[in-house]
């Protein structure tokens, strides 16, 4: 019985390590990589989280940034998300007048700390 138990427990030490290092991993390459682009289709999962869709059909779908449609940001189809490497911001456009102004600045959200993958 202890020796189940003691599995069991190493069990979930390992899957939320994993979890904490997958997190880790993609937030960092968020941290590093550019983004520009227009959103050209927005679709929810169950639990509300968004993912985002440019022209080419490229989907988007941030771990250091969580978009869900609670947070009533009003983030819609033909806005422009823009982010430079090594950027902590990710600054969304949306068009007024066929000229881009800034609408929203979200900061990092996820899962892992900024400062553990900023250095």
């Amino acid at each position: 019985m202890k020796k189940s138990v003691l599995i069991l427990i190493i069990f979930f030490v390992v899957a939320i390590a994993f979890i904490f290092i997958d997190g880790f991993i993609q937030s960092r390459r968020e941290y590093v990589e550019k983004y520009d682009f227009v959103i050209k289709n927005i679709k929810t999962d169950i639990k509300g989280n968004l993912t985002f869709y440019d022209n080419l059909n490229n989907k988007y779908f941030f771990s250091g940034y969580w978009f869900s449609k609670y947070d009533k940001l009003g983030i819609s189809t033909g806005d422009k998300i823009f982010k430079d490497h090594y950027s902590k911001n990710m600054i969304i456009y949306r068009q007024v007048n066929n000229k881009y102004q800034i609408y929203y600045i979200q900061e990092p959200n996820g899962l892992i700390p900024f400062s553990l993958y900023s250095y």
